[in-house]
């Protein structure tokens, strides 16, 4: 018994085990580079990869952030959203325990839509949600060496879905990962994690490096009533870098699985009779998430003896993500109550296989970079036998595209010319192509101007445009004026209801966007970041009432009639479109300064102000004042570091968000979340060159507070509360 006992331990335990039994018989030794570095050489080591090339910041003629190691750790982020909130200008919130909504430039949803993600160069973005998933990106955040992000388009290079940002998470290489770490947290609201990572040499040539995490955390309180919320997670991870010795280039291979379970309350439209006494014609259902996956990455880099630098990366990812829970609204094909209430499961899987390949060539004055890229997609969807998503399972389609990016310098060290376009067949929404010219101008060595113009597209998902939704629910007495009838309260429902209209095609969300900044290092101890932006945005995803949207009023009279008020309904007809416009505009300004060596002060300030066009149709104009509001339009941060002795160190961070506005299920009108002003403070003790505690508060000011209200899926509004939280890293 004991035997098979052992066989149906998870394998992920084992190294966890093994890297805690090394921490108790180690000594230490080696050495970290980055606890090593002052703060002016890791401003130094900002190399970036956005242009699909290492370049400094400076170098950038775009709105360009990097966040360190060696600030990830400073601030004591456990998560790289909470990292994300480092950059100015970004868009970052949480929605609850482990779920975020992250974006560039305003549009802030779950899954936002606008914005690339990659890993290590891989993309994580969800063709099935199109957005990314966050709860399921739970790096070991030791193993970071840097985030890279572009505020404003990258799509000339990186293709459809970069509209409004490209975020890459480069983990450290195997070489720079020798010996082994183990970092342990503890704190308020349940949370626990350990995280580890060890690397050596193959014995063929070349380097290993293995990783894992392991993380819990409990519910948080709800913001209407004040319960405790469901939204408890356990989080897994393992993966393994390969870096073996070849002759005549560099081989990277990356392997990694994951699990994530969760909990949550989602909201969905139905007939008074089976709606929450607390919340009429609509259903609250409590959810168990279950999202897995693994990825498979490979890439090599070689020079060709005419001294081109070439690329080729392929990459096979599997990813599911299943919610299981009572769902029905008493909605469905015959009156009165097709689909009562049952339990059942939603979501779905997808898998990806993507190749890519790069050629770089410095010739002269042109510095030339194209590529081509195949992506297969496939994806599976567990739908809800209910109007509630009406779509075809199923999907296969194939994606093609190539780019071109040439950085002509014209003015030798003054002035550059960068032009380029991705031209891109997409499976879902055809042949787009997505230009862009910049200017990068440097009058002296420690300052630049630049300015950009580009167009760039966004593919729709599939639910979005070629599903059946109910999205809301009402009493049919509140259409009196319409139907002309005098419907008693509680007697029949009206729901709203959005469909595709017949033979409907996805159409590519469109952006143009011009940009331009200026930065300037002014000495060793003083910098200066600025960006300016104008967007206009076309054939945004969007809805649209039908001229007569009433259908099925007399058989839900009849039904009525003789089943009784409450347990029949009638629809409201909606059409899915692609017709509305927005136009953007801002700006985002970060100061550095060290006024001592000892002290280091980061400050930013961002605005932001997305307006749409209104059509006056009801439905329409909920999607426009949505995406009007969710992202705040102020944004202040202020961050201090202090080196209070060789081994002790203090960050104070303070930030303010000006208000956002939500709609919730069943309301015309919509929640107003008011500003807040969150310090949280990290007080660190090196104990030697490779063990380090640390004690953090976050959000001190105030017990609580509310960031986001998700409208699709519609969610309980959680706050985030005052918390602290304990951290112990040994490195041998």
């Amino acid at each position: 018994m004991m035997a098979d006992k052992t066989r149906r331990q998870p394998l992920w335990r084992w190294p966890l085990v093994f890297c805690a039994m090394q921490v108790t018989l180690a000594h230490a030794a080696g050495s970290n580079e980055f606890l090593d570095m002052s703060l002016e050489e890791l401003v130094d080591y900002r190399l970036m990869s956005m242009s699909r090339k290492e370049q400094r910041v400076a170098d950038m003629a775009a709105a360009a952030y990097v966040i360190s190691a060696e600030e990830i750790r400073r601030s004591g982020a456990q998560s790289i959203p909470e990292a994300l909130s480092l950059v100015p200008g970004l868009n970052v919130a949480q929605i609850s325990r482990n779920r975020w909504a992250v974006s560039s430039r305003g549009f802030n949803e779950r899954f936002s839509s606008k914005l690339l993600v990659q890993v290590d160069g891989r993309s994580v973005y969800s063709p099935l949600f199109s957005g990314v998933l966050w709860e399921t990106q739970d790096a070991v955040m030791e193993d970071i060496e840097r985030i890279e992000v572009i505020r404003g388009p990258g799509a000339a290079l990186w293709g459809t879905n970069a509209m409004n940002g490209v975020i890459n998470i480069v983990t450290r290489s195997a070489a720079a990962s020798q010996g082994s770490m183990v970092s342990a947290t503890w704190g308020s609201g349940q949370l626990a994690s350990t995280s580890l990572t060890h690397g050596g040499s193959l014995a063929q040539g070349g380097y290993f490096k293995l990783y894992g995490k392991v993380g819990s955390a409990g519910g948080s309180l709800e913001r209407d009533g004040g319960g405790m919320g469901v939204d408890s997670v356990h989080q897994k991870r393992l993966g393994v870098k390969l870096e073996p010795q070849v002759d005549g280039g560099q081989l990277m291979v990356k392997a990694e699985v994951y699990q994530d379970r969760s909990k949550d309350y989602w909201g969905t439209p139905s007939v008074l009779a089976y709606s929450d006494p607390t919340t009429p014609f609509a259903r609250n259902s409590a959810l168990s998430e279950l999202g897995e996956g693994a990825a498979v990455q490979a890439r090599y880099a070689w020079k060709t003896a005419e001294g081109s630098e070439n690329v080729l990366q392929v990459s096979l990812d599997k990813d599911r993500s299943i919610h299981t829970g009572i769902w029905g609204a008493g909605t469905g094909a015959t009156q009165p109550l097709a689909v009562a209430p049952y339990l059942l499961q939603m979501g779905g899987e997808k898998t990806d296989a993507d190749v890519d390949f790069q050629q770089r060539n410095i010739r002269g004055d042109h510095d030339f970079i194209w590529g081509l890229n195949l992506r297969y997609t496939s994806d599976n969807l567990i739908l809800p036998v209910s109007p509630y998503l009406l779509l075809d399972g199923k999907s296969q389609r194939l994606n093609y595209s190539a780019f071109v990016h040439d950085e002509v310098t014209l003015v030798p060290e003054r002035f550059k010319l960068i032009w380029g376009s991705k031209f891109e067949k997409d499976g879902l929404t055809g042949f787009n192509i997505q230009p862009n010219v910049r200017a990068l101008y440097t009058p002296g060595q420690n300052e630049a101007y630049w300015g950009a113009l580009s167009r760039s597209v966004r593919s729709s998902r599939r639910t979005e445009s070629l599903a059946t939704l109910d999205i809301s629910a009402q009493d049919a007495a509140n259409l009196n004026p319409m139907t002309s009838l005098n419907l008693p309260a509680n007697m029949l429902t009206a729901v709203t209801q959005v469909s595709p209209r017949t033979n409907a095609s996805l159409q590519a969300e469109q952006a143009l966007s011009l940009e331009g900044g200026w930065r300037k290092q002014f000495s060793n101890f003083l910098s200066v970041d600025t960006s300016l932006f104008l967007t206009d945005y076309s054939h945004l995803r969007g809805g649209r009432m039908l001229s007569n949207p009433i259908s099925g009023l007399p058989e839900a009279l009849g039904c009525a009639a003789v089943y009784g008020p409450g347990v029949c309904y009638f629809t409201l007809a909606g059409y899915n479109t692609n017709l509305d416009k927005a136009r953007s505009w801002g700006g985002e300004f970060s100061v550095e300064w060290h006024p001592q060596t000892w002290w280091k002060v980061q400050s930013a300030y961002s605005y932001l102000r997305v307006k749409g066009e209104y059509s006056g149709d009801p439905l329409g104009d909920i999607q426009v004042k949505a995406f009007e509001n969710s992202a705040p339009r102020h944004q202040f941060s202020l961050q201090n570091n202090f080196s209070l002795s060789n081994n002790l160190n203090l960050n104070v961070r303070l930030r303010y968000n000006s208000e956002t506005q939500h709609f919730t299920l069943n309301s015309t009108d919509m929640t107003r979340l008011a500003p807040y002003t969150g310090l949280d403070m990290r007080l660190a003790w090196q104990f030697n060159r490779n063990t380090e505690f640390s004690v953090q508060g976050r959000n001190l000011l105030k017990d609580r507070h509310t960031e986001f209200i998700n409208i699709f899926p519609v969610t309980r509004a959680y706050d985030i509360q005052r918390s602290a939280l304990v951290q112990a890293v040994v490195r041998f």
